[in-house]
């Protein structure tokens, strides 16, 4: 039973008794509504953080027994957080794996997968910005939140050019992509899941749920419902209001 408190409000458990298996190879989507307890779940699984008490097992052993070099050579995290560095848009994206980064065939075919190549104006003329800084450029442009995601994701996608993730955590990383570019993107990551355990957070799960080998249900810090979509809708319990809630936006009348 995992038990955790961030350091900044050690008196309020931001997760409490969490327990649950997920098995090698498995599709996961994590669900809640705010505040619920998706995000924390990530940055131990991540060791971001540590548990105060209780522990999270990778293959048997305790996962803090493990080098963190290890853990990052075999991890792939596409979170809210995305940050791009004063390089080109392919070095950029080339950073997911800095041995291929100049390989620009396997630079490009992740740009493709991020989306970072449609819908946005960083391309320019004959693809300049994936050689040349993005504040370089002979004509300027500015990087909307949008374009900043497509290239993270991209980054994501090199990352699997190395051979030696197994595990990708995906923590709401398309809040600024349209419903359209964000459903490429998740279909783009779910072909690329053979040999990994994907684990998704995100608050759009219609899409994604009914590929899911595990649903996660979590209300305040605690883990409320888990299994597949027809057992969750079947019981008729939070993830249901959920699921409703997130179908009525689309139902006109």
């Amino acid at each position: 039973d995992v038990m955790f408190a961030y350091p900044g409000d050690p008196g309020k458990l931001a997760l409490r008794g969490v327990s649950i298996t997920i098995r090698p190879g498995q599709l996961v989507v994590v669900v809640g509504a705010n505040g619920s307890g998706k995000s924390t779940l990530i940055k131990l699984l991540t060791r971001i953080y540590d548990p105060i008490s209780g522990a999270i097992l990778l293959d048997g052993e305790r996962l803090s027994s493990y080098r963190q070099h290890t853990l990052h050579q075999a991890t792939a995290v596409l979170s809210q957080g995305h940050h791009l560095f004063p390089l080109s848009m392919g070095e950029n994206i080339g950073l997911g794996c800095v041995e291929r980064m100049h390989d620009e065939r396997a630079v490009h075919a992740a740009a493709q997968a991020g989306g970072a190549t449609s819908g946005n104006n960083l391309l320019g003329k004959e693809g300049e910005a994936l050689r040349k800084r993005l504040d370089a450029l002979d004509k300027p442009v500015e990087v909307s939140g949008g374009e900043t995601q497509r290239i993270v994701a991209a980054r994501t996608f090199m990352r699997f050019n190395s051979g030696k993730v197994r595990a990708v955590l995906v923590d709401e990383p398309s809040s600024a992509l349209d419903p359209e570019g964000e459903l490429a993107l998740f279909d783009n990551l779910r072909a690329e899941r053979e040999g990994k355990t994907m684990i998704f957070v995100t608050h759009r799960f219609g899409h994604l749920t009914k590929y899911a080998d595990l649903i996660i249900c979590m209300k305040e810090g605690q883990i409320v419902e888990h299994g597949v979509l027809n057992e969750l809708v079947d019981l008729d319990g939070e993830y249901k209001k959920l699921y409703d809630i997130q179908a009525s936006a689309f139902v006109t009348t």
